[in-house]
């Protein structure tokens, strides 16, 4: 992984520490997209990890990569093996084409970032 892309992931998660309790502050949506996010991946009919999986599809097709990076780090907390991640991709691949593959190559980058750094951020 380049040495900018792994710079990359890391300021996505400190941005997200350290910028998350300023919208809380002063954001007066913020709190209910929070509320939102944990209604929208607990555990129901669907289990969290297959929530997660699909997230990545999405971020990947919406282009957001602070997003991919936060939702495969999520799937491989919840349990998500490297093969349903690679077939989340071909999803997403599927759906968006040429530039969600590209952006799935940023996806794999944040997958091996977590695996190697166990992160739990």
């Amino acid at each position: 992984m380049a040495r900018f892309v792994e710079d990359k992931i890391n300021q996505n998660i400190i941005d997200r520490k350290e910028l998350n309790s300023r919208f809380i502050e002063n954001c007066s949506t913020y709190n209910s997209f929070l509320e939102l996010e944990k209604k929208a991946f607990q555990e129901g009919h669907i289990s969290r990890k297959y929530k997660e999986l699909m997230a990545p599809s999405i971020s990947i097709v919406t282009k957001c990569e602070p997003c991919i990076e936060r939702h495969v780090q999520q799937a491989y907390l919840a349990g998500a093996s490297d093969e349903e991640i690679y077939e989340t991709l071909d999803v997403a691949i599927e759906m968006g084409g040429g530039p969600a593959a590209a952006y799935s190559r940023f996806a794999l980058n944040a997958l091996d970032f977590h695996k190697k750094t166990n992160s739990k951020l």
